[in-house]
């Protein structure tokens, strides 16, 4: 009788072992129903006569690229002195997992290609501070930056973001660095 029992649990034993429930995989990220998105920066419009044009690719559900392009129509006015700016970035969103889909908090590292026109005052005499002259000078900058924000998306694929950061000149001028902001209205597609 033993002997038959052990055979029996022999038996049934590996059937017991592999019918064992296994948790289901579940992808650890959507892919966007979406790939690309394209937005305007209306707080550059509004502000000064600039447009600002981004260009985003997302690589899956919590990273993209993207490029940004600006060009400032009256360089004088307004808090930038570039009059033309083309910034590749790379973006990570940060999101619940089961909220992921390229929206929300995010942050990116970006770098910036700049042509632009400052004006520097320079003293004759150190001391005195009333005689001196103003000088316009021409630059070409290469800047590494980040910026933080957020992206809303509706329904209708439409984003709004709010974005800050700064960039730094890494080459050798009068100006050192610069603001990166916004408010964007876009749409996926």
């Amino acid at each position: 009788m033993k002997i038959r029992s052990l055979l029996l649990s022999l038996v049934f034993l590996p059937g017991f072992l592999l019918a064992q429930e296994t948790p289901s995989e579940t992808p650890l990220e959507e892919t966007p129903k979406f790939n690309n998105e394209i937005k305007l920066n209306m707080l550059e419009l509004l502000i000064m006569p600039a447009l600002g044009v981004n260009f985003e690719h997302f690589l899956n559900s919590s990273s993209s690229f993207g490029v940004y392009g600006f060009v400032n129509f009256g360089w004088d006015e307004g808090y930038r002195y570039e009059k033309i700016e083309v910034a590749p970035y790379y973006r990570i969103y940060f999101q619940r997992q089961n909220k992921l889909d390229n929206k929300g908090l995010f942050t990116e590292v970006f770098a910036g290609l700049n042509l632009g026109e400052t004006e520097y005052f320079e003293y004759t005499d150190e001391f005195n501070y009333q005689m001196g002259n103003l000088y316009l000078e021409e630059y070409f900058g290469i800047a590494l930056g980040v910026a933080v924000g957020y992206k809303f998306i509706n329904f209708n694929n439409y984003s709004f973001e709010v974005f800050a950061g700064a960039g730094r000149f890494l080459n050798n001028q009068r100006i050192e660095a610069y603001p990166r902001v916004g408010l964007s209205i876009g749409k996926r597609f």
